[in-house]
């Protein structure tokens, strides 16, 4: 590992960045606009959308614009806020579905501190602990009406905390993500989650909880305004199953070997997952009109859709249309 050194770099202004980004071979066709948008949202953000039209010297290909990654960047700014609009809508269905299917099948009103249904023990209690620190510092009606007035008597350790349907509602969704994940196969199988699961159109629980997965790190990037465009994410289980065989994926040659492997880790795919899950909790709107627009609005982005795992014919996929 090579020896660390303090870190020197002189600050910046947006006037000096243009500087350095024409030096660098980038065409500014308007240079106050694009020192407008550093100063607006800082050039650390920014240069992220500049890597594509970058060479492995930090140069830019020839023809390369600021104005094109700026579409990048809106297009991005646009798709994160449509993608966390409709993550909000499955997160609270699949939260409200899930405990109730929960509290159905076990008959106990106080189920997710159960730790004979959950694998993973310390993570389970780290999530416990959490409920009841959001629990007792909650300002909710609905929280201080059950302080005040009741205990639980299923566990002794936790007689402060409210039953399951009260509880999912106080989880982050990395909470209820890992909740759903540390549930055990015997559990599974004995509390029929696997039928839960093709409620939502989901052939396996498991695979069900890894799409939850794969959103709750969406929508952690949408929620801190971070990049989804050419980004890796968490591949969703069983994902091919929905998608039709006739829209080859894109592929990427292995690491390791001159194999080429389909990339199940992009955007396209999460964006897969969030559709099937949206259409069957019941909702009619697809997102495949919103993407096209985008694509219509920001042309310099769509040369890049490989990159975020779009295939050339992407349109076809009746999953989003």
């Amino acid at each position: 590992m090579a020896e660390l050194v303090a870190y020197r770099k002189p600050h910046r202004s947006s006037s000096e960045l243009c500087d350095k980004l024409l030096e660098q071979g980038l065409t500014i066709a308007n240079r106050r606009f694009a020192e407008d948008i550093l100063e607006k949202c800082s050039y650390y953000r920014f240069k992220a959308y500049l890597i594509p039209f970058q060479q492995a010297d930090k140069r830019f290909y020839p023809g390369a614009t600021f104005e094109a990654a700026h579409d990048i960047y809106m297009f991005d700014s646009k798709l994160r806020s449509e993608v966390f609009r409709i993550i909000a809508s499955v997160e609270i269905g699949v939260r409200s579905s899930f405990e109730q299917w929960m509290t159905t099948k076990t008959q106990n009103l106080f189920w997710y501190l159960d730790t004979s249904l959950f694998e993973n023990s310390d993570s389970h209690i780290r999530t416990v602990n959490n409920v009841r620190n959001m629990f007792v510092e909650s300002k909710e009606l609905f929280a201080e009406h059950f302080r005040n007035k009741y205990f639980n008597e299923y566990c002794p350790f936790y007689r402060d905390l409210p039953p399951g349907w009260v509880a999912i509602e106080l989880m982050t969704f990395g909470n209820l993500t890992k909740l759903m994940a540390g549930v055990t196969e015997e559990s599974i199988q004995a509390l029929k989650l696997n039928r839960y699961a093709k409620t939502l159109g989901v052939q396996k629980f498991k695979s069900l909880a890894s799409w939850m997965a794969t959103l709750q790190e969406v929508r952690n990037h949408c929620g801190h305004h971070m990049r989804l465009f050419n980004r890796n994410l968490k591949s969703p289980t069983a994902i091919k199953s929905i998608l039709s065989p006739d829209i080859p994926l894109i592929k990427t040659k292995h690491k390791e070997d001159t194999r080429e492997i389909e990339q199940l880790n992009r955007l396209y795919t999460a964006i897969a997952a969030l559709q099937h899950l949206y259409t069957n909790l019941g909702y009619t709107e697809k997102l495949g009109p919103i993407l096209a627009s985008l694509f219509q609005q920001y042309p310099s982005v769509f040369q890049f859709h490989a990159s975020m795992g779009f295939p050339q014919e992407w349109e076809k996929e009746t999953i989003f249309f």
